[in-house]
């Protein structure tokens, strides 16, 4: 299906105006696209938001002041290394961003890809993949309080505690 080993990265956010855009990361190289894309030697902290200028390494050009989040694996929400960078609105600035994240060596993630590998690292399981596709997707508020509930995993409890045979 993919290929888990990749670096991968993904607009998490809707293209378009907007005031800011979250472009994620996930994969091994995650701390080493940090480095690049701040122009720093330092190694990020994990689980903090830190305020960093983001560069094209080609044009040693800065694209956008951002906030940065570094999580470390297994704590992050693919379980594995990961970047969260929220950009500047508008769609110029997530795709300059995006575009040097693939010219440092990821590739453009898959829709549903951060999910699956959530689910294969035991961070969800099939249903709450399922709901998060749904939620992305709910029209009204009593949709959207079912779907984040079993993405909180409330379902899946349910069905365990049953202990029901299939």
């Amino acid at each position: 299906m993919y290929d888990t080993a990749d670096n991968i990265v993904a607009l998490a956010t809707m293209a378009g105006k907007s005031a800011l855009n979250i472009v994620r990361v996930s994969g091994k190289l995650s701390e080493k696209f940090y480095q690049q894309l701040t122009q720093t030697n330092s190694k990020p902290k994990p689980n903090y938001c830190i305020p960093k200028n983001i560069y094209c390494n080609a044009s040693g050009m800065a694209i956008d002041h951002s906030m940065i989040i570094y999580y470390r694996g297994p704590k992050s929400f693919t379980g594995e290394d990961s970047l969260e960078i929220i950009v500047h609105g508008g769609s110029v600035i997530a795709n300059q961003v995006v575009d040097v994240i693939i010219n440092l060596g990821a590739r453009m993630a898959g829709p549903g890809e951060f999910s699956y590998r959530a689910y294969l690292n035991n961070k969800i399981d099939l249903i709450q993949a399922e709901a998060i596709a749904s939620i992305v997707s709910a029209e009204n508020n009593m949709d959207s309080y079912y779907h984040l509930n079993t993405i909180k995993g409330v379902l899946s409890k349910k069905i365990i505690s049953c202990n029901v045979e299939l």
